[in-house]
C-alpha cells in the first residue's frame, strides 16, 4: 500500500503523550536551560521582595510618623493613598517578572534580558490576560471548589498562548479552553501530578524555599509540554467572533471581579470610619509618655 492510501489520523483524534514521557522530555529540557530561567526567577524575587519589603515598614511604621506632620484624619486618607501606589507598584513589578519568566521559557533563544525585555512589552497584555482569568476563577471559586479547578484546568494555559501565538485578551483564554476540551481528565491528572511534586518539594525541613526555586522552571517547562502537546493534539482552532460564549465568558469575569472589590471597598469603609488606633501603636504613646 503507497503511503498516498493510508488515512491520516484526524489531529483530534491524536493520543496525547503518556505522563511518564512528558516528565522525561520536560527533564531533559530542563537540564539544558534551566540556569537562566533560575536566573529571571532570583531577579524577579530580589526586585519583587525588596519593594514589598518597603511597603510593609511603611505600612508598620508610616502611620505613626505621618501623624507626627498631619492630622490623624489626614494621615489616614495619605497612608491608605501611599499605600495604594506601593500595592500597585508590587503588582505591577510582579506581573513583569513572572511575563519575563514565561516570555523565556516559551522562547529558548531569549536571554536573560531579552527576557524582561519581552516581558515589558507584553505587561499590559499580560496584566488583561490574567485579569480576566482572575475574575473567572474568582467567580468559579465561589460557585464551589468542582467549578474552580475546572476552570482552573481550562484556561492555565492562556499566558502561553498569549506570548507563542500572539492571541490576545479573552481569546486566549478561550483558545486555551479549546485545547483542553475532550482532554479534561488527563490535563488535571497531569497538573496534579507535578502539583503534588511541586508541594513535596516545597515542605521539606530547610531545604524547601531552595528546591521550590529549583522546582520552578520543571514546573513551567512541564505546563509548556502539556501546551504543546495539546496543540498538536488539537489542531489549528478559529474562534468565533461574538456570540452567546463570549457574552457568559465576560459576564462571569465581570461578576468574580466584582467579589473581591466589593469587599475591599467594605474593608476601607471600616477603616476609614471606624477606630483609627491602628494609626497611633502603643509604642508612640510609650514615646510621648518619657517625654
Amino acid at each position: 500500500m503507497d503511503n498516498d492510501d493510508v488515512p491520516e489520523i484526524p489531529a483530534m483524534n491524536r493520543q496525547l503523550i503518556p505522563i511518564g514521557e512528558l516528565f522525561s522530555r520536560t527533564w531533559s529540557q530542563y537540564k539544558q536551560r534551566a540556569l537562566p530561567l533560575i536566573a529571571v526567577i532570583l531577579i524577579g524575587t530580589v526586585m519583587t521582595g525588596g519593594l514589598g519589603m518597603i511597603t510593609v515598614l511603611f505600612g508598620i511604621f508610616g502611620g505613626a510618623i505621618l501623624t507626627h506632620f498631619i492630622h490623624d484624619t489626614s494621615a489616614i486618607f495619605v497612608m491608605a493613598a501611599l499605600m495604594s501606589i506601593l500595592l500597585l507598584a508590587i503588582t505591577i513589578l510582579f506581573i513583569w517578572c513572572q511575563t519575563a519568566l514565561a516570555a523565556i521559557v516559551v522562547d529558548e533563544e531569549l536571554g536573560i534580558i531579552e527576557a524582561f525585555q519581552r516581558g515589558w512589552e507584553y505587561l499590559w497584555p499580560m496584566t488583561w490576560v490574567l485579569t480576566i482569568l482572575s475574575g473567572i476563577l474568582m467567580t468559579g471559586f465561589a460557585l464551589g471548589v468542582l467549578p474552580g479547578f475546572l476552570f482552573l484546568v481550562w484556561f492555565s494555559f492562556c499566558p502561553f498562548i498569549l506570548l507563542a501565538e500572539d492571541r490576545r485578551g479573552i481569546d486566549s483564554l478561550l483558545a486555551s479552553r479549546e485545547y483542553v476540551r475532550g482532554h479534561g481528565w488527563n490535563t488535571f491528572g497531569k497538573m496534579a501530578a507535578v502539583w503534588l511534586v511541586s508541594v513535596m518539594a516545597a515542605i521539606i525541613p530547610f531545604l524547601g524555599q531552595i528546591l521550590s526555586i529549583l522546582f520552578a522552571p520543571f514546573f513551567m517547562l512541564f505546563l509548556l509540554g502539556m501546551y504543546h502537546d495539546l496543540k498538536t493534539a488539537r489542531g489549528t482552532i478559529d474562534l468565533e467572533e461574538g456570540g452567546t460564549g463570549r457574552i457568559f465568558w465576560w459576564t462571569v469575569t465581570i461578576i468574580g471581579l466584582i467579589l473581591p472589590a466589593a469587599a475591599l471597598l467594605g474593608l476601607l469603609y471600616f477603616l476609614l470610619t471606624g477606630e483609627q488606633q491602628w494609626m497611633t501603636p502603643a509604642w508612640q504613646g510609650m514615646h510621648r509618655a518619657s517625654i
